[in-house]
């Protein structure tokens, strides 16, 4: 019997990595997962790993991750698959995209007007589109977008206070990012709790290399994070988050450093990077003091390094807790604080010092979710194309 199955990829790329999952699906839903892993860039070359039948592999190269590199490489797995669809993550798809679109010439064209809103995520995730209609011209490539979960914030959270012509004229608002993984994490606590996400209120804390927060009361997102661009909110490896407009303005006037060159600095400079000389938590961690499970840096360190982790670490996690207390005291009775993301789901150390003489009402229990950018992206994809 001839089976009906055909087969979905899912893309999810960051600044030095490509993601990928391929699903088989039919009418009835996804099915299983044929193929998962990862092609990352590191200090000096860049690393491949995945899983199939069974089996981990895993190779190393010499040469440096770009995503052209990366796509050479992880699109020959494919070779003996009939890849029918594609999802992507889309990090910024403005006010006007508040679902999942298939990508053409037309739509590419639209969410290109938001790139330099997000300059680190989105030229590099359409990029990945003309690569993948350079390899198969006839998929259907389907975008998912993070900013689509706060679409339905209320003026008072995505209004900033400038005159409401520029605002209305420019677009200019809180967009929020991470939404695809704030959502997973919200699917799993109503699971976990027992009861519906249009009832669940809960605090959703994405930790990675980018890192945000989110609000959610009543199966409605009230906050986040995040906001005009990715660079907002929460400290993270290499941007600044929350940044006074004064600063830049000193920069660019009184350091006479060009637009460009503070863009620079603080999306891929400032951060643990800019506060320790180091973008990986692990090493403020174990620089400031801390044994990390698996882990063994291959540094010592001397007492000026200590005490510039533990202020980096400081900062961090103050971040953190700043806003996570913002939310639970307007937050009528929160259910969940969702931690999620590489670090939200791995470091207890960084949710010990999160929760740390945070006083949450009885009934809020703390979750770890998994990550779910992947599986939301493949069960967005397959309900477009089945509709």
């Amino acid at each position: 019997m001839k089976s009906n199955k055909q087969n979905l990829l899912v893309l999810n790329n960051g600044s030095s990595s490509l993601k990928f999952t391929v699903f088989d699906y039919d009418k009835r839903g996804l099915g299983k997962i044929i193929i998962e892993g990862a092609y990352s860039g590191y200090n000096t070359g860049s690393v491949l790993e995945y899983h199939i039948n069974d089996k981990k592999i895993r190779r190393k190269y010499s040469n440096k991750y770009t995503l052209k590199s990366a796509w050479q490489v992880v699109s020959k797995i494919f070779y003996q698959i009939d890849i029918q669809t594609v999802g992507l993550r889309v990090v910024h798809g403005g006010p006007e995209f508040r679902n999942s679109c298939k990508l053409d010439k037309k739509t590419i064209q639209k969410i290109s007007k938001y790139n330099n809103l997000a300059p680190l995520h989105n030229i590099q995730s359409l990029e990945q589109a003309r690569l993948v209609q350079m390899t198969w011209p006839r998929v259907t490539i389907v975008a998912s977008f993070d900013t689509a979960w706060f679409s339905d914030l209320e003026p008072e959270a995505y209004l900033y206070s400038l005159p409401v012509r520029y605002c209305e004229k420019f677009n200019i608002r809180k967009y929020g990012f991470h939404g695809l993984s704030h959502e997973m994490a919200c699917v799993y606590a109503a699971e976990k709790i027992g009861v519906s996400l249009k009832k669940l209120s809960a605090i959703t804390v994405h930790l990675g290399s980018g890192a945000s927060m989110a609000w959610l009361e009543n199966g409605r997102v009230k906050d986040t994070t995040m906001g005009f661009s990715p660079n907002e909110g929460l400290t993270m490896a290499t941007r600044t988050g929350d940044l006074p407009v004064a600063v830049a303005m000193y920069l660019a006037k009184e350091q006479k450093m060009s637009w460009d060159e503070i863009d620079h600095l603080i999306n891929k400079k400032s951060g643990l990077l800019g506060l320790y000389g180091n973008a990986d938590l692990r090493e403020v961690l174990t620089a400031a003091g801390y044994k990390i499970a698996g882990y063994k840096s291959a540094s010592k360190y001397s007492a000026v390094q200590t005490k510039s982790a533990k202020q980096a670490l400081a900062v961090y996690v103050y971040d953190i807790r700043r806003y996570l207390a913002s939310y639970l005291g307007m937050s009528r009775k929160p259910q969940a604080i969702v931690f999620t993301g590489v670090i939200g789901m791995h470091s207890e150390i960084i949710r010990n010092l999160v929760l740390k003489n945070i006083h949450l009402p009885k009934s809020c229990r703390v979750l770890i979710a998994p990550e779910g950018e992947m599986i939301n992206i493949a069960q967005k994809t397959w309900q477009y194309i089945m509709r």
